[in-house]
């Protein structure tokens, strides 16, 4: 969690440096290099929803860097590449900084170079776009940027955002390449979208886009360049004939959107189809949904899962877990997953967690058990975890639904450092009276150092109720740690009288 949110603070500071300097305006004087900032360790994160808010707005000013500035920003680019937002927080803090100053610089460099030319629309494009590379994320983020692009009919960006996760190989790349081909036509280069239908069916031939593909080939071969402005309205008129009509006769009309589906049609108008289909309670409707979500269209057998939990049907758990065992896409898995956690079923959550193998799920599963009070089936995980990663994972989950005794035998008992001090902190946070109390216990009879460190750290900060910290105090015999138990009481002398009596006790020896 450290790094996550030491990676958004970085980049909410360098989006907010790059947005503050796309307001240059020619003719602008020769910018000297700013001053590096204070190394402040401390700085708060802003929080992931308002930072993603801002990347999204960047990506919403974003356009085409024009190609006679490429090279203009060739340096900004590659310290941008060279920044590692996944460093640990503490350890190499200094060197991201350091990074950031020149990345900075650089930045400050080709604006003036820009501003001198009297480019300033392309200055505030080509920030937009480094901001943007900032917050990209990984393979899942790109591909929905890429989608909110073709609906917004900025077939450029789609393509940027697409050709990115193709290179990756990763999950995505299937939907990429077909996406990537269906945006290559909109921008008229018919034989470019061929070429990436080819490389789907070549480099996936088991893909479940295939058949999309197949439909957007027949649309490709028939293209008469690019996109004219009149026809990108085609979609949200049939979008609203859609509407009218299945709220007409339903039973009618339920072919043609299913033809819509099978279509090379947008993002947006298939999932407005599919969304008229979960809305329609007829069987034929019903069973047409769970088809997709059973298989087909990647995309939309992920929204079809949303949709038939939502409808809560006595039949859907059961099939969502069958679709669980079956798939191994892990984007359907996590849909599942949050399905089960928002209906609360913790049975079937344990379910399929029992037969999971891939380490990412397991920890999603493990965190949606623990939103549900899944105790007792998280103890039961616990027990079966043989690694340091999985037991520490239904840990954090038993955070919000702890189990002091459960935690605290952990604390004593488990081999690995790493499990106890993690229930020890775990410990700490929880509201129960007695939490202090047995932190004070576990003390005595842990022997690793660095978890004594994290018991003392925990006790500190309780400013109020400095007796358990002093308990310990008066029972250690290791110089180092009295040392620091001592310095944390001297900060609490104030707030805490027993602190102010230990130390008197001290002087007067």
């Amino acid at each position: 969690m450290k790094t996550y949110r030491s990676a958004l603070t970085i980049g909410g500071w360098f989006l907010t440096a790059s947005l503050a300097l796309a307001q240059v305006a020619p003719p602008v004087p020769p910018v000297p290099p700013a001053a590096p900032a204070p190394r402040v360790r401390t700085t708060p994160a802003p929080e992931p929803t308002a930072a993603m808010r801002m990347a999204e707005d960047a990506l919403n000013q974003a356009a085409q860097l024009p190609a006679d500035l490429d090279l203009q920003l060739d340096q900004v680019r590659a310290q941008l590449d060279n920044l590692n937002l996944d460093l640990p927080f503490q350890k190499d803090w200094d060197d991201v900084q350091d990074k950031l100053s020149r990345a900075r610089e650089q930045m400050v460099t080709a604006s003036a170079r820009m501003a001198e030319r009297g480019n300033s629309d392309a200055l505030n494009n080509a920030l937009a776009m480094q901001a943007r590379t900032v917050f990209k994320g990984g393979d899942d983020a790109m591909y929905q940027n890429g989608l909110k692009f073709i609906d917004n009919h900025q077939y450029d960006l789609a393509l940027s955002e697409f050709n990115n996760v193709v290179a990756r190989a990763g999950v995505r790349a299937e939907g990429a390449l077909y996406w990537k081909a269906y945006v290559l036509d909109k921008l008229g280069r018919a034989a470019d979208a061929q070429a990436a239908i080819d490389t789907l069916r070549k480099t996936y031939p088991n893909s479940r886009w295939l058949d999309d593909a197949k439909a957007l080939e027949l649309e490709v071969k028939q293209s008469k360049g690019p996109v004219s402005p009149d026809s990108e309205t085609d979609d949200d008129l049939k979008i609203l004939a859609l509407n009218g009509l299945m709220q007409s006769d339903p039973e009618k009309y339920l072919p043609q959107v299913e033809n819509l589906l099978k279509g090379s049609h947008s993002p947006s108008l298939k999932r407005q189809a599919l969304y008229v289909i979960a809305q329609n309670n007829t069987p034929q409707a019903q069973q047409l949904l769970e088809q997709i979500a059973r298989g087909g269209n990647p995309d939309l057998q992920v929204r079809a899962i949303q949709y038939m939990s939502q409808r809560r049907n006595p039949n859907t758990p059961q099939i969502l877990v069958q679709i669980y065992t079956s798939t191994n896409d892990p984007a359907v898995k996590r849909a599942i997953l949050d399905a089960l956690a928002n209906n609360r079923d913790k049975d079937r959550l344990l379910e399929v967690l029992k037969g999971e193998k891939d380490g990412s799920l397991r920890v999603q599963a493990i965190n949606r058990l623990g939103n549900v009070d899944g105790q007792p089936e998280l103890w039961q995980i616990y027990q079966s975890e043989t690694t340091p990663e999985g037991k520490i994972a239904v840990l954090d989950a038993m955070r919000r639904n702890g189990n002091l005794d459960k935690l605290a035998e952990v604390a004593r008992t488990d081999k690995d450092p790493r499990v106890r001090q993690t229930a020890i902190e775990i410990i700490s946070s929880q509201e129960a009276g007695t939490a202090m109390t047995t932190l004070t216990a576990l003390y005595g009879s842990e022997q690793d150092e660095r978890v004594k460190q994290t018991i003392i750290d925990r006790l500190a900060s309780q400013r109020s109720d400095c007796q358990p910290l002093v308990n310990v105090a008066k029972s250690e015999k290791d110089v180092k740690l009295k040392l620091r138990i001592v310095e944390r009481l001297s900060s609490m002398t104030k707030s805490c009288p027993a602190a102010a009596d230990y130390l008197t006790e001290l002087l007067n020896k």
